[in-house]
């Protein structure tokens, strides 16, 4: 070998590589994240009554919407665009960024502020979690996490549009850690709703800081350059139309909810819907990670081969979601009494109605499909048609039947979806009868085993 070629650089890795390696942190991270959210699930509802669960799923909720409000597609504009890495640009969107972190909270602030107010006159139903006083204090706090995070560093976009997840993963599991066990902790020692406030803000602060001392790159500094923020708000408009239906579409069960339940049961449904909504994640990440870029790529080089990878896809999701689906039905209020104390039994009939939900989700990977195809406007329609379907089933269910209503009306809201999403599936050929009536069994065999673990379980206890 010459001295020419021993001192050349060692050739890049290949985008599959580098893409497989970051699928596996990313896997890896939401397993672990899963996992520490799970232990402190059960460690904190052995501290907390099951009310201080129904105002956090409120505080939550309203945080959640207010930030994907105000979603202009920051991150995915620094990762999509071929200036993405010019100091610059990056000065830019790390201005917005800061700017938008304390927009959010001010838009938390004024929410907070009407609620205190109908509050003040009576607005309120006197036993909705709304009309909780420590609300809004709780509200204006918590969404101080949006300025701590507006502050982290834009090299936490660049490693994620390189595929250099390992340090993000770590920070990610960090923080969080950090978090839990300063709740743990001060809620043991205070057992107020307040140690959970304040871990939300350590949570933002440390992942903000470590962004800027683990992560290789240049500095940060506030800049403002007038063809990237051009850039940055064209490519942002579309994103906020997809956050905003998405904000409402996601988190609208438990606003509801908040103005009709009192804080104990809404704390009931918020344990029961974190069980009901692991499986659907754990798919999601694995596969989502995956089916878009195959798609596309079959699309671009082979597009009469889409609808068998698809329904290859579909036959592993589809029969994992459904034998999930009939465990959970037939033994959800076994594993509610398995992991959780007496006082939030009441979560089991509700994770058992939600596992309906199962049933409909498994049709989310059409939707990475559809973008393959070039067709984004029929994400929007399913979005729409989803938001429409949650507010109207949920609505209608609960005055008609009450709570046991309205949480059946939130399992079942995804059936216009899904009929809708048959619709869209003809014009590509992507709609298969052997596999709809294939995977069915999977949703016995889940129930069966089910109910073996309810009568073990209940036998024992």
């Amino acid at each position: 070998m010459s001295s020419v070629e021993a001192q050349q650089p060692p050739a890049p890795a290949s985008l599959r590589s580098r893409a497989f390696r970051a699928g596996s942190w990313a896997l890896m991270g939401h397993f672990s994240s899963l996992a520490l959210r799970f232990v402190g699930t059960i460690i904190l509802t052995r501290i907390f009554a099951p009310e201080a669960f129904g105002i956090l799923a409120v505080v939550m909720s309203v945080q959640v919407v207010v930030t994907l409000l105000t979603d202009i597609g920051l991150r995915q504009a620094v990762i999509q665009s071929p200036n993405g890495e010019k100091r610059e640009f990056l000065n830019t969107a790390f201005t917005l960024q800061i700017l938008r972190g304390f927009f959010i909270w001010g838009l938390s602030a004024i929410f907070a502020a009407g609620l205190a107010i109908a509050m003040t006159h009576h607005l309120l139903p006197s036993q909705s979690v709304y009309a909780d006083p420590q609300i809004p204090a709780y509200l204006v706090v918590a969404s101080f996490s949006a300025v701590l995070l507006g502050l982290q560093s834009m090299k936490a976009t660049t490693a994620g549009r390189n595929l250099q997840m390992e340090r993000l993963f770590v920070i990610e599991i960090v923080a969080q850690f950090a978090s839990l066990i300063f709740v743990i902790l001060l809620g043991w020692v205070t057992r107020s709703l307040w140690s959970y406030i304040f871990g939300m803000l350590l949570s933002a602060a440390i992942t903000a800081l470590l962004t800027h001392c683990m992560l290789n790159g240049s500095s940060d500094r506030l800049g403002w350059d007038r063809l990237a923020t051009r850039e940055l708000f064209r490519f942002g408009r579309w994103t906020f139309l997809s956050s905003m239906l998405s904000a409402f579409a996601a988190n609208g069960d438990r606003l509801l909810l908040g103005g009709w339940l009192n804080a104990q049961m809404l704390g009931f449904y918020s344990v029961a819907y974190n069980l009901a909504s692991v499986p659907d994640g754990l798919v999601g990440r694995v596969f989502g990670g995956v089916s878009f870029p195959a798609l596309s790529e079959a699309a671009r080089q082979q597009p009469h081969r889409v609808p068998e990878i698809y329904f290859r896809m579909r036959w592993l999701t589809d029969a994992a979601l459904l034998f999930i689906a009939g465990f959970l039905f037939s033994a959800g209020s076994a594993i509610v009494h398995l992991l959780y104390d007496p006082r939030y039994a009441a979560a089991g009939w509700m994770l058992e109605y939600l596992s309906f939900g199962l049933l409909f989700a498994r049709y989310g990977i059409s939707q990475s499909a559809y973008l393959a195809l070039g067709r984004p406007e029929y994400v929007t329609i399913l979005s729409v048609t989803k938001l429409i379907s949650l507010f109207s089933f949920a609505t209608v269910l609960f005055y008609a039947f009450g709570v046991q209503g309205a949480v059946l009306g939130v399992a079942f809201h995804m059936l216009p979806t899904t009929l809708c999403t048959f619709y869209l599936n003809r014009k590509h050929g992507l709609n298969s009868l052997r596999l709809e009536l294939g995977v069915l069994f999977t949703w016995v065999i889940g129930w069966l085993i089910g109910i073996g673990l309810s009568k073990v379980t209940f036998a024992c206890c």
